[in-house]
């Protein structure tokens, strides 16, 4: 099994609880939640562009900082909250989801 290609760690309120964000640190946890926890009513352009960039980043054809700006930005977008800039320090975390 390969590493996972890291990232500056942020925060996503996907699939937590109101007010919670799910850490997010590799492009591969990036792909899951776009393929697997992306609401399908938000899986629009943006979306595809982010999908397309985490896939070219796991093959190296872009940087893994361009597919986390195209993620965040997708999320943005579907008015999905990111916290861009966590470090995991100011917010309670458990497992990989901060409360």
């Amino acid at each position: 099994m390969s590493k996972p290609m890291e990232i500056r760690p942020f925060g996503i309120a996907i699939d937590v609880k109101p007010g919670g964000y799910r850490v997010v640190k590799s492009i591969q946890q990036m792909s899951e939640i776009l393929l697997d926890r992306w609401p399908e009513d938000k899986r629009n352009d943006d979306w595809e562009v982010a999908r397309a960039a985490c896939a070219r980043a796991l093959d190296t054809w872009t940087s893994a900082e361009a597919a986390r700006a195209a993620f965040i930005m997708a999320a943005q977008a579907a008015n999905i909250h990111v916290d861009a800039d966590a470090s995991g320090s100011s917010l309670p975390k458990v497992g990989d989801r901060w409360l």
